[in-house]
């Protein structure tokens, strides 16, 4: 593959950095509201059944403000629609890339869980998967499963493998972006501190992702299918358990 950078970008790479922060502002600032709200209980923060609606309105105020940073990206840098800017183009052979995702996922659990086993390290289990196994509300799962198998691929492909690769591309080789934006998308995952372990295989996840974007000719569609193939088993999971 190509190791020299070879396109230019509009965005800068503070960019991808101040949308996903600004997202992360916005996640704490919707759970303050909530709690003056009186929707969830801050006095009870972390309990199992505050744990639903803590996941809702953090993935609603992150997403949300996400997706209004990489739309004022967008209009301010950008051409001003985001399917053009952001590489969001289907055609009919990118489907199969959901079935790709689901394989890649049972073969990275199946390793990871051996790997897990043989240095006797327990499986954790993510805090998003927990609020769903431990809401009550049929609605509150539904939201959940949306945010797993649906929002979380579409916009963190537009962040990582749209603005922030795109950035990277256009100041260093075209590998070392992806291995960075990869490393930099496991990282991220940290604000889950139950994701430790699973850091080297969503580093590994990134990496494959930006390369299948590269060699799809630049277009996000088949990382996200991936991403959302990825994905969907736990959410499947998730709803035949509801």
């Amino acid at each position: 593959m190509e190791t020299q950078p070879t396109t230019s970008s509009p965005w800068l790479v503070r960019d991808p950095i101040f949308v996903y922060l600004a997202a992360l502002v916005a996640s704490i600032a919707g759970l303050v509201i909530a709690g003056v709200a009186g929707f969830i209980d801050l006095d009870d923060f972390a309990g199992d059944d505050q744990l639903p609606r803590v996941i809702m309105v953090a993935a609603a105020a992150q997403f949300g403000a996400m997706y209004l940073g990489l739309k004022w990206l967008s209009s301010r840098k950008g051409t001003g629609d985001l399917k053009e800017d952001f590489h969001l183009h289907v055609s009919g052979s990118d489907f199969p890339f959901f079935l790709y995702g689901i394989g890649l996922l049972f073969v990275s659990g199946l390793a990871l869980a051996g790997i897990l086993a043989a240095l006797d390290i327990e499986q954790p289990t993510q805090e998003v998967v927990e609020a769903a196994q431990s809401a009550d509300n049929f609605g509150e799962k539904i939201v959940i499963v949306l945010v797993i198998a649906v929002l979380a691929p579409i916009l963190e492909e537009m962040l990582f493998r749209g603005a922030l690769l795109d950035a990277l591309k256009a100041r260093m080789s075209l590998n070392g972006a992806i291995w960075t934006t990869g490393v930099v998308f496991g990282l991220v995952h940290l604000a889950d501190p139950a994701t430790l372990v699973l850091v080297p295989a969503l580093i590994g996840l990134g990496v494959i992702l930006g390369f299948v974007r590269e060699r799809g000719g630049g277009s996000l569609s088949r990382p996200i299918l991936m991403h959302m193939g990825f994905n969907a088993v736990t959410a499947f999971f998730l709803v035949f358990s509801l």
